[in-house]
C-alpha cells in the first residue's frame, strides 16, 4: 500500500508545483505530457520556470527522501519521465534548485520552541521566515503607465508566481521533527501566498496557516484512504495471477501515478521489453489494466479491480480459510432456501 500511496503523492506534488509555477490545468494534460505524447499547452500566466525543470528538480529532491517507500517510488517515476525538456526557454529568474536550497536553509534556521510538539507551531515559524524572504514573499505588482487618447492610464501587470512548492517540501520535515516517528512527507498546498502578505496581523496569518494545513492534510489522507481501499480490493484479483510477482508492483504504480507507455514501464521497473509485455498481459488478463492508443502510441492504464473474476476452474479453488468461503456458504444456503420455497409453491399449486 505504501508504494501506491507514494506514487499518488508524487503525482499530486508534481501537479501542485506546476500549477504554482504558472501552468494552469495541469491535471488535464499532465499524463500526456509526462509520457512525451504532448507538449505543455500554451499558458497565459507568467511562469517562473520551464515545466520540465520544475519536474526534474522536484523528482530529484523527492528521490532523496529518508522515507524509503517515497524515495523508491520517486526513483521509478523519475526513470519513467519522457517529457520534453523545454530547452528553448530562457533561464528562470529563480531556478527551482535554488528555491529548494533556500527553503531548506529557512527550515534549518528555525529553532524549535517550547511548543515543539504542536505541528502548527512549526508551520507558523516557517511562514514567518518565508514572509521575510525575497524569494518567497509576494512582491508588489508592477505598474505600467500608458498614454492613451483619453489620457494616461496605469495598468497593473500580473504578479510573478513564487515557488512555494519548495516550502511544501520542507513543511513535512518540520512537522516530523515535532512528531517523532512520523515520515517526512511533502505536504502539497501547505504554504499559500495569501498567508505570506506582510500586512497581515499575527492572528490572521495563524488562521490562514491552520486552514491551509488542514486542507493539505485532508488531501494526503484522501490519497492514503484511496490507496488502502484499492489495494485491499486488488489483492483478490492479483493473487490469482500465476505469471510473476512484479505484476502487483506495476499495478500499484499505474493506479497511483497514472498511465504509462510500455517504454516507461521498462525504465521504471528495470525490465526488458518482453518482461514489460508479460506484466501488462497478466494485468489485462486479470481485468486490472487496459491498453489504449492515444496519438497512435500504446499507453497502459489501471482499471478498478473487477468484482467477479473469470478464471479457469483449476485456479478457482477456494479453501475453507479463504475470505470468500463464508460468502460462498451463505449464497449456497440462500439457493437451497429458494429451491425449497419454489418446491413448496409448486406443491400448493397441485393441491389446488
Amino acid at each position: 500500500m505504501a508504494h501506491h500511496f507514494c506514487a499518488a503523492l508524487v503525482r499530486l506534488m508534481l501537479i501542485e508545483a506546476l500549477a504554482q509555477s504558472g501552468f494552469s490545468g495541469a491535471e488535464g494534460w499532465f499524463s500526456a505530457w509526462f509520457s512525451g505524447l504532448a507538449p505543455v499547452p500554451d499558458v497565459t500566466t507568467q511562469i517562473t520556470a520551464p515545466a520540465a525543470l520544475v519536474a526534474d528538480t522536484l523528482l530529484s529532491e523527492l528521490s532523496l527522501s529518508t522515507w524509503e517507500p517515497l524515495g523508491q517510488a520517486t526513483a521509478q517515476i523519475r526513470a519513467a519521465a519522457r517529457f520534453d525538456q523545454d530547452r528553448h526557454h530562457a533561464e528562470p529568474e529563480i531556478p527551482p534548485a535554488f528555491a529548494v536550497e533556500e527553503a531548506t536553509r529557512l527550515s534549518e534556521s528555525l529553532a524549535l520552541g517550547p511548543e515543539e510538539n504542536w505541528p502548527l507551531a512549526a508551520l507558523d515559524r516557517l511562514h514567518d521566515a518565508a514572509a521575510g524572504s525575497p524569494h518567497f514573499a509576494p512582491v508588489e505588482r508592477n505598474r505600467q503607465l500608458l498614454a492613451l487618447p483619453s489620457g494616461p492610464m496605469v495598468f497593473e501587470q500580473a504578479r510573478s508566481a513564487m515557488p512555494l512548492w519548495a516550502l511544501d517540501l520542507v513543511a513535512g520535515r518540520l512537522i516530523a521533527q515535532s512528531n517523532p516517528g512520523s515520515p517526512p512527507l511533502p505536504l502539497p498546498g501547505t504554504v499559500r501566498a495569501e498567508a505570506l502578505r506582510p500586512e497581515l496581523w499575527p492572528r490572521e496569518r495563524a488562521i490562514l496557516v491552520a486552514e491551509a494545513a488542514g486542507n493539505a492534510a485532508r488531501r494526503v489522507s484522501e490519497q492514503l484512504d484511496a490507496a488502502y481501499a484499492r489495494v485491499q480490493v486488488m489483492q483478490a484479483a492479483i493473487s490469482r495471477l500465476r505469471s510473476t510477482s512484479r505484476a502487483p508492483h506495476l499495478y500499484r504504480l499505474l493506479a497511483g501515478f497514472g498511465p504509462l507507455r510500455p517504454l516507461q514501464i521498462e525504465q521504471a521497473l528495470g525490465v526488458s521489453k518482453n518482461g514489460a509485455r508479460d506484466l501488462v498481459a497478466a494485468l489485462v488478463k486479470a481485468g486490472l489494466a487496459e491498453t489504449t492508443a492515444p496519438r497512435h502510441q500504446a499507453v497502459i492504464r489501471a482499471l478498478p479491480p473487477p468484482r467477479t473474476y473469470n478464471v479457469p476452474a483449476a485456479e478457482d479453488d477456494v479453501s475453507a480459510d479463504s475470505p470468500y468461503a463464508e460468502h460462498d456458504a451463505i449464497m449456497a444456503d440462500i439457493d437451497r432456501l429458494l429451491a425449497r420455497a419454489n418446491a413448496s409453491c409448486r406443491g400448493n399449486d397441485l393441491d389446488e
